[in-house]
């Protein structure tokens, strides 16, 4: 397995135990309004981060497919169709079909 990858690996595990293991154990003082707005941006915010790190690490390599993955999860993402798995099942089989096609 490569560097890459690792640090990728490592990286997601502990965000993931930031941001959903951590706040069952650790009770923050504040008013709800504001833990509910938390609740929803901070998942949504690692999800972006990870998923900028995945686009530009694919872009380097193979832009076209990465760049029409990108804009159909994005697309079907908006528009609420298949849900989060299936959206990233769609966007990879996508990328890895045009790998095929076009190198």
């Amino acid at each position: 397995m490569s560097g890459s990858v690792l640090v990728a690996i490592v990286a997601l595990f502990t965000t993931s135990c930031l941001v959903r293991i951590a706040p069952a154990f650790i009770s923050l003082q504040i008013d709800p309004h504001t833990q509910r707005y938390l609740e929803r941006l901070l998942p949504a915010a690692v999800f972006i981060n990870f998923a900028v790190y995945i686009l530009y690490s694919e872009m380097v390599r193979e832009p076209v497919p990465a760049l029409v993955s990108l804009v159909v999860v994005g697309a079907v993402a908006f528009l609420n169709l298949l849900g989060l798995i299936g959206t990233a099942v769609l966007g990879t089989t996508l990328y890895f079909v045009l790998i095929r096609i076009i190198g």
